[in-house]
């Protein structure tokens, strides 16, 4: 049986883009540690679902939930489209449909206005993964996978929309200062089949450390998002790209030297710096990662997808290359998958 493969990729962002310094001016930050997480965070710009002209971060919670609502199914219809157009097949093939959010709240969930939106057929099959972090959209690719294993003449799509600027939260800790100047807004979407040429999913792995736990995650005071970002995660999180790697490679009986691409979530400088070294990965093994964090920013769960999509379009790959594509979340955990083209 044919391993399924990722037949076409749709990204999408809001159209305002903000510099890191006008970001910064909207912030209450006027010491040298606060400012420099903005202007220090290897990011130029963040695409933003906020108008420039009327913003001011005094939203309530109630106008969050609005905007997050509204701007999540707009750029998710948008990636979508994108991915279908270059599939070349119509929403009504689909069969399968995943999504997964951290920072939108419905109910129903994206999946059912997805397919509302796209007149999908009424028998197709959905699920929705939720408040899995960063790493949620490698967990609905594996929902996918799973899917066409079971059903190989399906068609499947994963859906990622993250309205990131709906959840800033300002108080005296750093961690927040830190969520603030580096997370934005993006969707991608990816459709999968076992019968069209693509890349090839091989197989996954997840890795998920309990003790870790308390690291990460979203704490509502109020009812908002405050994110909780321990600085312990840039540690935490290089130990284990490079252990669920280890596992990746030893399942496969591949050597390290064998992947010719790194799909790495654009979590941040600082993880991407101390994978690096951890891992002995060259500069150009990185650059795509370090491409969307300095043109969009941490996405959340798009980020990973984005990536993935720039490596794709670059044309760089060639028949029978390996990828590894990794993810990290709160749980606290790490996502992957080994990727052939």
């Amino acid at each position: 049986m044919p391993n399924p493969r990722i037949i076409a990729l749709g990204t999408a962002n809001p159209t305002t883009s903000f510099s890191q310094e006008e970001l910064l001016a909207l912030t209450p930050y006027t010491d040298r540690d606060r400012q420099g997480f903005f202007l220090n965070s290897g990011i130029e710009h963040r695409h933003l679902y906020l108008d420039k002209a009327t913003f001011r971060p005094t939203e309530t919670t109630d106008e969050l939930i609005a905007r997050s609502r509204k701007g999540s199914i707009e750029i998710g219809c948008q990636a979508i489209q994108r991915a279908l157009d270059q599939a070349g097949c119509s929403a009504q093939e689909i069969d399968f449909i995943a999504t997964t959010t951290c920072t939108v709240r419905l109910c129903p969930n994206l999946d059912a206005y997805f397919v509302r939106e796209f007149k999908m057929k009424e028998g197709i099959q959905r699920v929705h993964v939720g408040d899995m972090g960063c790493a949620s959209a490698m967990i609905a690719l594996q929902q996918a996978y799973n899917h066409l294993l079971a059903f190989p003449d399906h068609r499947a799509l994963i859906v990622s929309a993250e309205i990131c600027s709906a959840t800033y939260y300002f108080d005296d800790s750093l961690e927040t200062a830190v969520a603030n100047a580096i997370f934005a807004d993006g969707a991608a979407a990816a459709i999968l089949a076992s019968d069209r040429g693509g890349v090839e999913v091989i197989g996954h792995m997840s890795l998920v450390r309990s003790e870790y736990l308390e690291l990460m995650g979203f704490t509502y005071p109020n009812g908002r998002h405050r994110i909780l970002l321990s600085k312990e995660i840039r540690g935490v999180a290089s130990t284990m790209i490079k252990g669920l790697t280890e596992a990746i490679l030893d399942r496969h009986h591949l050597k390290q030297e064998e992947i010719r691409f790194w799909v790495l979530h654009s979590a941040g400088k600082g993880v991407l710096e101390r994978a690096q070294r951890e891992m002995g990965l060259s500069d150009a093994d990185l650059r795509f990662s370090r491409q969307v964090l300095r043109q969009f920013g941490n996405m959340s769960s798009a980020t990973v997808l984005f990536v993935l999509n720039e490596l794709v379009n670059s044309g760089q790959a060639s028949p029978g290359d390996l990828g590894v594509m990794v993810a990290l979340g709160p749980g606290f955990c790490a996502e992957g998958a080994l990727l052939r083209w």
